[in-house]
């Protein structure tokens, strides 16, 4: 007797670890359905309350109802120096859009033409520019050395939560 119980247990634990573990590895997919019920029921509850509109409560970042809409930019310059500048610039002002609200999903934030450049741009000055502003590890660079005309895009990536200059 002591036997089956002690077996039945056992199945019982490796069940529940079985179980736990298809949690965790369909939750990573699944939490961005979830924050998007989860923030409609917030708008839906906050439409229902019969106060003004200032005593309503706010809704979380993440629920914020704007969209991050693609912006083309045209570089006039062809110095490598203020082509980091502003790729640095860009990508900061896409992490304070995406990254810091944590949207959950990949967002390209800026199309950036570059029309020429005396020399070669690449990920060490951009990164530098990035770590003085204080924005640590937020940059995957995929371009590749720019020492021609080219068009970049500065993204969020949801999977890996950094913006990335594709």
């Amino acid at each position: 007797m002591k036997g089956i119980a002690l077996s039945t247990v056992a199945y019982m634990i490796l069940a529940i670890v079985a179980i736990s573990l298809l949690i965790m590895l369909i939750g990573i997919r699944i939490s961005p359905a979830l924050r998007k019920a989860y923030c409609s029921s917030i708008r839906g509850i906050s439409s229902i309350l019969p106060l003004p509109q200032h005593l309503k409560p706010s809704q979380p970042v993440y629920c914020e109802t704007n969209t991050v809409k693609l912006e083309k930019i045209k570089l006039n310059t062809n110095i490598p120096e203020e082509i980091s500048f502003e790729i640095a610039s860009y990508v900061a002002a896409c992490w304070e859009k995406t990254g810091v609200a944590n949207i959950g999903r990949d967002q390209i934030c800026y199309e950036i033409d570059i029309t020429g450049v005396n020399g070669e741009v690449s990920e060490s000055p951009v990164k530098t520019l990035l770590e003085r502003q204080n924005y640590q590890n937020i940059l995957t660079w995929k371009t590749g050395s720019i020492s021609s005309p080219k068009s970049i895009a500065i993204m969020y990536d949801g999977d890996s939560k950094k913006i990335e200059v594709v």
